[in-house]
This record gives C-alpha cells, structure tokens and sequence, in this order.
C-alpha cells in the first residue's frame, strides 16, 4: 500500500474528529487485500475491533455471535468480516459501538451488488453501499481515486460537552433536563409516571444514574432498578456510584447512600416488591412484558419508563405507541420526554443516518391521511407481494415494516433479512391507491418424511422453523400433522385508521385461498393468549389446540396455538386434537392455569369445552347444597362439588356472559384461586366479606341457569 493511503487516511481521521461523526468504509474484495487494507486504516485509530474471521493481531478479536457483548463499549474503529454473511441485529449492534470521529468497516465480497444474487438483503445493502456517505474501496478499482468523505455542511465542528450544574455532570442540556423530569416524578404529585425515550448514544440510561444519585443525596428513599437483565442496568449504578464518593456497595445489584438506597430487582420480581420502594425505574420497558408493566401500574404511582425507540437489536416504538395507550385509560396525567441529542456522535451523524436507512429503524407506518377510510372494502385490493419486488422499492418496504413495527413489540432489524431472504415466506398485503393497509406475514411448514415426524413427536429431533407442525407433533402427539404442509401465519397488522372494518379478517380470508389453492393441509398461528386476540381467531373459525403451560418471556403471556383444517385429512387427526384440548384444559385449570387471567379462562372454557365436571351427584343433592348455601348455611368446602357442578354447566350455557361476578365464581370456583388473592382482586376487606360476595353471585346466577343435568 502506498505512502499516498497512509496520508489520505490520517487526513480522514482529522477530518471525522473535528467533525465528531463517524464514517462508513465498504472494502469490497477477497479476505487477504482486505485484510491488509484494513490494517492500513487501523494506524490511524487507536482502539480497534475486528469482528468475524482472520482477525489481525492489531486489533481486538470477537465473533459476530459475541457482539452484542460489545453494546456499551466505545472503539475507534469496528471491521466487520461479512465475507461468508452477516446478519442485521449484527450489523446494527456493532455500529452502535463505533464512537464519534471513528469508522465503521464492512468487508464484504462483490457479489453482493450483482443483480444475480440469491440474498435479496445482501443486494439492498450492495445497492445502499453506493449512497453518497458510504466510502466504497473495491479491490478491483485503483485506490488512488479515493476522495475524503462527504461531511454534510450543517455539521458543526467536533462537539465540547459542558454542564452549567458541573457536580450533575450532565454531557448535554437535553440530558439535563431529562434528570429534572425523572426527579420530578418523585418529588410532584403522584400517579403522573413518566415515559423516557431516546435513540442509542442519547444517555438515558445515564441520565437515569445521575437522577438516583442526586434523589439519593438529597432525602431517605428507597428506589428499584428494574430491566430485562442487569447488564441492562449497569450504567445506572455506575453512574450513581460515580457521583457518591463514599456510597457502600455491598452487593453489585445494591448501593447504600446513607440510610437510602438503590437496588436492581428483576422484571419477575417487582410486581411482588412493587410495595417496599419508595420510586420504582423501568429500563428498557420495551423488552419487559407488557403484562408486568400494567400491574406495575395496579401496583406503584412513582414509576418511570425509559425505552430505547430506534435500538441497534429491535424497535421500542410499537411498545411506546401501545403502552402510551393504555397508560393513558390508567394514568391520564403521565408526562413525557425524549431524548434528541446524542452524545456519542455529532447531531446529523452520517453513519447513524445510513444504519437508521439500511435497517429501516426510522420505518414509519404508512401515510393513511390521504386515503379514503370509510371507503368500501371491494376498494380494497388483497395480493401477495413478491420479495423481489419488496426489495426493489424501498417505499413499499419501509410502508410494510413501519406497520409491523407499530404492531408488534418485538420487531427487530433480523426481521427484514427474513422477509426479504427466506424462501418459504408469503407477504399479503391489503392496499389502497398502492398504499400498504395491512399485511400477513405467513410461513410454509411441514412436509416432514414419515421417519423424522416420528422422531420429532418422541422428542429425538428439533429441525430448525416449522413451529407449528413441530409443536402439533412433540406436544399433542399428532406426528401426521407433521407430514402434512401447513401454513402458519406468524404476523399480522393493520393500520391504525383502517382497524375495525374487517381488513384483518380479509387478509386471513386471502391467506385460506392460497393455501387451498396449493393444497395446504391446515393453518395455524400461535400468538401471546390476550383476550381480544382470542376473539379475533376465534370469528377467523380457527380452534385453539394448545395453551402453553409457562409464560412467553417477551409478551409475559401464555403461548396459544389456534388451528383450521383445511383438507379431509387433516380432519382425521383436528376432532380429536379439538377433544383433548376440552379434557386437557378442565384437568390442567387448578394446577397449571390458576393464575390465568380470568376473562380469558371464561373465554376458552366456555367456547371449547365439551362437557361439563361430573361428580355423579343427582340434580337433588346439587340443589339442595346450593340453595342451603345461598341461604348462609354450609361453608364453601363443603358444596365445592355441588359449586363446580353448577358453574361448569352455567358456563356452557349459550346464554352466559362474561361479567365481574363470573369472574369472581370463576377465578374462585373453577381456578381455585385463594381467598386472599380473590378479595385483593375484587377490593373485598376480609374472606368473610369475600364468601359473603360468593354466596351472593350464586343466588343471584343459580336461578337464572337451567338444570344441571
């Protein structure tokens, strides 16, 4: 390499560091130049990260597996060897560790700008290498034509943080003000929570640390520190540790200032803990699940939740916009504040700019306010949409993942190498006036040999995918469902306008056409068990076949799977899988399901359930336990059969309808929830008041329902 590159790459640095932005290089070519290459660049970056392959011994090794290790940590310089593939949370992640005045690099081969190749993700990012930010070096062209990069003219020079409060040591004034909001929090009135967000690099996990600190200086307070892992917390003690010289630290999740302290206590956790702080921080909200969120709010009036919008490993956003929702039926009067300014990188950086592009993290939802709302739905236009013609125009792309974005919690930039790359994908889409309303990502499953079905329903194999005909065979026994294709339709989204006119049931409707039109077997989805989810599957004719026994880790719900047989013999196997879930699900309601919620166990017993609890008692002693009951003689543990007798026939009555006192005789009756937990539910003062309540619904039901038997 020649003195000429040594001098244009000093001037590059000098020219990022008076900047305080951080640059893009693609070197497109084979292993060894671009190793050499990059160890070119590198003399002019001190602190240098090689993730991937072929790691040279200037620079600090890792595999692309290891990188999210690095979020939080600052370099120089980040090379990443995408030579043999890379994936997007990846990419993301590893950009975010790349500090103003730094390079990231790219090492990829020069396929991937070729028309011909099979990765439609590779090809778009091939295609953004040519943007006017990036810095493409490619082996087969002279390196002498090289040119320093295009600085946007309304950069300012490198950034001089100062702090008007010097003892906070906030880096900017947005941070500053971000601290004066989360103290407010704790010394305004209460219920009035607050909701922080930021990008990555804007120092709100910081700004968290410095707020505790000065909340623990200034009064006796106990806060908690609740994330989806302590790793996650980490800088809010340590920045709290950082501003109290002489704090105690007697465990690495608690630190004692005085007679106050801080302490991490886990998302599992708190609910339960919920009472014992005085100020309760939720890092990270968006990873947490959202029924832990809402009993938060049933459970503390001081709360703060700060989220990350635009993350380098998925979007909060779809979390911020639902939760925003809901906190607003709870708490009217919650506040809150973003985060613009970052503090890692200059305002306007051009590789935030390009990441934010390349991973669609500022994807918005479609644009709806042109177009005709209360319009027929025959103007509505449901087709598949190619991956190939995705890729192709970046307007439909950003339209259909800002709707997924807005439609699910856990979205994240992987999300758009599967769509575009994964042959067995299907996108529906609902359109007005070429405008995305809606969408099905749907998934082909199935088709397993006979021998490895069986080993699957043993539990011998796990072949990557095929969730659906996998679970149908390992959990329920069914190894023909695995034999058998089947569509799994894994999401499904509806802009917000257009919600409620029936679009999300078309869509489904489109989904069975072209599955009967290939001669799928069955459809099936499997989504966090909330109430009006079951409700919209169920008016789609699906039946739900399994409830999984633990909670999903991201939702905090229990994992449904719905099904709809489409072929006679997909028949053979659905009516008797329909049947075990009836028997499973009255046999599993007290050990497995007596904390679910009770709306959503109405919900599934009374829609599925086959026959009501036998316990061979004549319809004369049932009545007479029960009207001796309602008349304040016999305690509950006594006519508990009679009760259940009584209760699951009621609830197979077409008649029944959910209400706070079936859910009462429910949760107690069915559930066998206790007392306690069901006088605390319905703000009863004591089980006395609680059996009374009891004794109550059933006079007031009993009369109303037909006999038992």
């Amino acid at each position: 390499m020649s003195a000429q590159l040594d001098i244009f790459f000093a001037q590059l640095q000098q020219q990022l560091s008076h900047h305080f932005c951080r640059q893009l290089i693609v070197l497109e070519g084979d292993c060894e130049w671009a190793t050499t290459m990059a160890t070119v660049i590198g003399k002019h970056f001190s602190q240098r990260l090689w993730a991937g392959d072929n790691a040279p011994m200037s620079f600090v090794p890792s595999s692309l597996k290891q990188s999210k290790q690095w979020l939080g940590q600052e370099f120089d310089m980040v090379a990443i060897n995408a030579l043999d593939g890379l994936n997007a949370n990846t990419l993301g992640a590893l950009s975010g560790t790349v500090k103003g005045g730094g390079i990231l690099v790219i090492i990829t081969p020069p396929t991937w700008r070729l028309a011909n190749i099979s990765s439609h993700f590779y090809h778009r990012l091939g295609r953004l290498f040519l943007d006017p930010e990036v810095m493409l070096i490619q082996q087969s062209q002279p390196v002498e034509l090289l040119s320093l990069a295009v600085i946007p003219d309304d950069l300012p020079s490198s950034q001089i943080f100062t702090d008007a409060n010097v003892q906070r040591g906030c880096l900017t004034a947005g941070q500053a003000d971000a601290v004066d909001a989360i103290i407010k929090v704790v010394t305004g009135h209460s219920k009035r929570p607050l909701v922080l967000s930021a990008d990555r690099g804007r120092g709100k996990s910081a700004a968290l640390g410095i707020a505790a600190a000065e909340l623990l200086q200034t009064r006796t307070i106990k806060i908690a520190v609740t994330a989806p892992s302590f790793a996650c917390a980490d800088t809010v003690f340590k920045l709290a540790k950082l501003r109290l010289a002489t704090a105690l630290q007697p465990h690495r999740h608690q630190l004692h200032f005085g007679a106050s302290q801080l302490e991490f206590v886990a998302a599992d956790e708190i609910v339960n803990r919920a009472s014992e702080f005085d100020f309760i921080m939720v890092d990270e909200a968006a990873a947490i699940p959202a029924s832990i969120l809402m009993a938060l709010l049933s459970h503390h009036n001081r709360l703060i939740f700060a989220t990350t919008i635009h993350g380098y490993e998925g979007t909060g956003r779809g979390f911020e916009i639902k939760f925003k929702q809901q906190l607003t039926i709870k708490m009217p009067q919650w506040r809150s504040y973003h985060l613009e300014q970052p503090i890692r990188w200059a305002v306007g950086d051009p590789l935030e700019a390009w990441i934010f592009k390349a991973l669609l993290l500022s994807a918005e939802a479609p644009n709806c306010t042109a177009l005709d709302v209360g319009s027929d739905v025959a103007e509505i236009e449901y087709s598949v949409l190619s991956t190939s013609e995705l890729a192709a125009n970046e307007n439909l792309l950003n339209q259909l993942f800002g709707l997924l974005i807005n439609a699910h919690y856990q979205t994240s930039p992987n999300d758009i190498q599967q769509l575009l790359d994964d042959p067995e994908l299907s996108l529906i889409v609902a359109l007005q006036a070429k405008t995305i309303i809606g969408c099905c990502v749907v998934s082909k499953e199935g088709g397993f040999d006979a021998e490895l079905a069986q080993l699957v329903m043993q539990g011998k194999r796990r072949p990557q995918g095929h969730l659906l005909a996998q679970s149908l065979a390992a959990h329920l026994g069914y190894a023909i469902a695995a034999e058998q294709r089947c569509y799994r339709i894994l999401r499904i989204a509806v802009a917000d306008s257009f919600q409620q006119q029936g679009i999300g049931t078309h869509l489904v409707d489109a989904v069975l056409q072209q599955a009967q039109n290939e001669n799928i077997d069955y459809i099936g989805t499997s989504f966090g068990a909330a109430n009006e989810l079951v409700d919209f599957w169920s008016h789609c004719s699906l039946r739900p076949l399994r409830l999984g026994i633990t909670k999903d880790a991201a939702s905090g719900l229990h994992s449904l799977l719905f099904v709809k047989p489409l072929s006679s013999a997909a028949l053979l196997w659905f009516d008797e899988a329909v049947a075990l879930f009836s028997a499973s699900f009255i046999c599993q309601r007290v050990e497995q399901f007596s904390q679910l919620d009770s709306q959503l166990f109405f919900k599934l017993y009374s829609q599925n359930v086959q026959q009501p609890l036998n316990y061979g008692l004549s319809q004369i002693q049932i009545e007479h336990q029960l009207q001796t009951f309602i008349q304040g003689g016999l305690g509950y543990d006594v006519v508990v059969a009679s009760l259940e007798s009584w209760l699951s026939q009621y609830l197979l009555q077409d008649d029944c309808a959910w209400n706070d006192d079936v859910g009462f005789a429910v949760a107690k009756i069915l559930q066998k929830q206790t007392w306690s937990a069901v006088g605390e539910r319905y703000h009863l003062a004591s089980r006395k008041v609680a059996q009374q309540h009891l004794r109550n619904i059933v006079a007031r039901y009993y009369s109303l329902s037909s006999q038992v038997y």
